[in-house]
């Protein structure tokens, strides 16, 4: 990946590469935006903080933070060449926030906000031409990519609107409502968040993603013994933290903006908007959604097989089916009617469903889901996020990429509407803390 950035020897170096990787460029690629103000907005992160995060990672890049910052690119790059050399660091062994510490770190050389939004509009702009140039990705000469408050984002295809208050927010419900479609929501406090299901956030979780839905069970058999289906089973086991392919929305908007404002940190939270035709939205009943529910219950491996021979453009739909036949067989315990006719596009889709609220914190987030199957993005070799295909767009196609900022003043005013830790979760736990950190409220 040899495009410019701040300095030719840190460019090339591998582990340097990865990082600029994950932090800036994965995200725009996928789904046309990215927020930089974790890296060159926020001097007010502490250097002991993450000297701290990452020690508790035994990772050797806190010693870079034990000290004051440098000066200079140039003594940045020597000093963090120096620790990359010496430690022999593997790509592979890098988490998400070793990677965002060589960037941020790399970030604190340069002085003032203007010179850090110029530093990387230069960046995207040598990016985007080494991709135009060198690997031949010629959708990448058509990006124009503008800074707004800290985030760079595709003008062509991103409609990027900052949330400030309530009375915002529903200005722009009103503005996207069509009667033909049902608008759901996700809440997340931090922009940078990948619109990904958990099982997909790790290699290891999705290669033994069948080990853990077993497992699961195995161990706690009471509290799945009441489940009807796959779907449920699924339900249960990302209510209890198990990484699955579920992707938590709602039907309610305000639940999302409160999750989006949950943690009231530096970082902008977001309100993603997804726009379904209503003759497209599933129920648990639905034979797609038993299907996508159904992939679980294999390996990784078979999951690939059954993935490329849904691409094999040479089968025919009934050899197709044959090859798939052990998905189908499973699909049939749960429903005995369930015919052989799948479509190799089906196995690649993404749904929403709406499921049964026989789950108190679904029934009080108004939960609804977005069940994952075996995206080109995971399974094959695009780049670009399919489950963004489903987000709410603008009078001209761009997709409304929704900022949530000012989260103390917005979460206060959700307070005021009942909308709160005590009505979110019904657990009697969440409950006694609200009340705790709430008295004078109540």
């Amino acid at each position: 990946m040899p495009f410019f950035f701040f300095d030719e020897d840190l460019s090339n170096n591998v582990i340097v590469q990865e990082a600029l990787k994950k932090i800036c460029f994965e995200k725009l690629m996928a789904e046309g935006y990215c927020d930089m103000n974790s890296v060159f907005n926020r001097p007010q992160l502490k250097r002991e903080e993450i000297a701290f995060e990452l020690a508790k990672i035994n990772s050797p890049l806190a010693s870079l933070f034990k000290r004051i910052y440098p000066k200079t690119i140039v003594e940045a790059k020597k000093r963090l060449l120096a620790v990359l050399e010496k430690e022999a660091l593997d790509i592979k062994q890098l988490n998400y926030y070793s990677m965002f510490a060589i960037v941020y770190y790399i970030y604190r050389t340069i002085p003032t906000y203007e010179e850090r939004s110029q530093r990387t509009q230069g960046m995207f702009e040598s990016w985007k031409k080494y991709l135009y140039e060198f690997t031949g990705n010629f959708l990448s000469s058509d990006l124009d990519l503008r800074i707004s408050g800290g985030i760079i984002f595709d003008f062509n295809t991103v409609d990027l609107r900052v949330i400030r208050s309530i009375s915002n927010y529903v200005d722009l419900l009103d503005e996207i409502r069509m009667p033909e479609k049902k608008v759901f929501f996700r809440g997340h406090s931090d922009i940078s968040y990948r619109l990904l299901p958990s099982i997909f956030r790790k290699e290891e979780w999705l290669h033994n993603e069948k080990k853990m839905y077993q497992e699961l069970q195995i161990n706690c058999p009471d509290d799945f013994s009441r489940m009807k289906n796959h779907l449920e089973t699924l339900a249960e086991m990302q209510h209890y933290g198990l990484p699955t392919r579920l992707l938590d929305i709602t039907q309610n908007p305000l639940i999302a903006l409160y999750f989006a404002c949950e943690s009231r940190d530096t970082y902008s939270g977001e309100v993603i908007l997804f726009s379904i035709d209503k003759d497209n939205i599933k129920y648990p009943q639905s034979d797609t959604v038993a299907l996508l529910a159904s992939l679980p219950l294999f390996t990784n491996t078979v999951q690939r097989d059954f993935y490329f021979a849904s691409k094999d453009k040479t089968l025919t739909l009934d050899t197709f089916n044959k090859r798939i036949t052990r998905l189908v067989q499973e699909v049939r315990l749960e429903r005995p009617g369930f015919k052989d006719e799948v479509l190799p596009e089906d196995l690649s889709k993404s749904v929403v469903v709406i499921p049964s609220r026989n789950n108190r914190r679904i029934d009080r987030q108004e939960g609804a889901f977005i069940i994952c199957g075996l995206l080109e993005e995971i399974y094959g070799t695009e780049t670009r996020n399919s489950i963004t295909d489903l987000r709410a767009k603008d009078i001209d196609g761009k997709k409304i990429v929704c900022v949530i900022g000012s989260k103390d003043k917005i979460q206060k005013q959700l307070n005021s509407l009942g909308i709160n830790k005590a009505r979110i979760y019904p657990e009697i736990d969440d409950v006694a803390d609200y009340i705790k950190n709430h008295t004078n409220e109540l």
